[in-house]
């Protein structure tokens, strides 16, 4: 492993473990926030890529927040519509509310049965 890659990963671990103990204020973490941005920036300067400081994981199983980060978005972007929607406010949803409205009902019952089944 390049040294510089070396650094901004050990940069960035001590970063994350200061911000964990003390908070995000906490003048020891922003020092070290202030260093692992030095050391990342000194390897993208040098030409290594992102991804070479932070690879992404052999044969590790993808996160379940992506179907998370769909059903929020989904939800957002309903509750959006049927703000501005007089149609979609009461009982029944418009031609264009409808749709958004199933797949907000159809990720948020996928989202929580995740956490029923055993």
């Amino acid at each position: 492993m390049a040294p510089l890659i070396r650094a901004a990963r050990s940069a960035q671990h001590l970063a994350v473990r200061a911000l964990a103990a003390h908070g995000g204020a906490h003048p020891l973490t922003l020092a070290f926030l202030a260093a692992a941005s030095t050391a990342a920036a000194r390897a993208w300067d040098a030409g290594h890529p992102v991804t070479d400081i932070h690879p992404r994981e052999r044969n590790y199983p993808r996160m379940g927040d992506d179907l998370h980060t769909r059903y929020m978005a989904a939800a957002q972007t309903w509750a959006a519509h049927r703000k501005t929607c007089s149609n979609c406010q009461h009982d029944t949803p418009c031609k264009i509310g409808a749709p958004l409205y199933e797949r907000f009902s159809r990720l948020q019952d996928a989202h929580l049965n995740r956490y029923r089944s055993p």
